[in-house]
């Protein structure tokens, strides 16, 4: 029983301490030369070949329902191949999103079908492009960082629409 009150116990202190924090979201992004890719550029992320393609775009969300209605994103495709031995995928929680001053970025994929955010299971070998939603507010750089904790991959896409 004194197990049990330890461990509530000390799950109400991890959910306290993190409710306190409502300042925006600032992350310091690995400046590791090694780790940094282009884009077009091929490089491996867990059991994937991974490649960031240069055709973006900047599309309009046209969801009446969602609070992101009318506003601009930057479409990035992504093109994804699993190197591996079983079924697996990119999860949304292995990446995130930047502009140019290091605030992270929300995705904007929920509101497109062809997001990587949603991205199914790949079967060993096979590959998909899907894309990146990222809130566009202006041109400048904007930054994706891959992260597995093992080891961070960024991304640099220089946007000038």
């Amino acid at each position: 029983m004194k197990k049990i009150k330890y461990i509530v116990l000390v799950l109400l202190l991890f959910v306290c301490l993190g409710c306190g924090n409502t300042e925006e979201a600032k992350s310091e992004i690995s400046t590791d030369a090694s780790s940094d890719y282009s884009l077009d550029e091929a490089f491996s992320f867990r059991n994937f070949e991974v490649t960031v393609g240069s055709d973006i775009s900047v599309v309009t969300i046209n969801k009446e329902l969602s609070a992101d209605n009318n506003k601009k994103v930057l479409r990035v495709p992504i093109t994804v191949k699993n190197t591996g031995t079983s079924k697996d995928h990119i999860s949304m929680f292995f990446y995130k999103l930047f502009d140019e001053s290091k605030t992270e970025l929300l995705s904007k994929g929920s509101n497109f079908d062809d997001s990587l955010d949603y991205a199914g299971d790949l079967n060993p070998g096979d590959s998909y492009t899907k894309y990146f939603y990222i809130p566009y507010e202006s041109n400048g750089k904007y930054y994706i960082e891959f992260n597995d904790l093992a080891k961070k991959n960024n991304l640099i896409i220089n946007v000038n629409k």
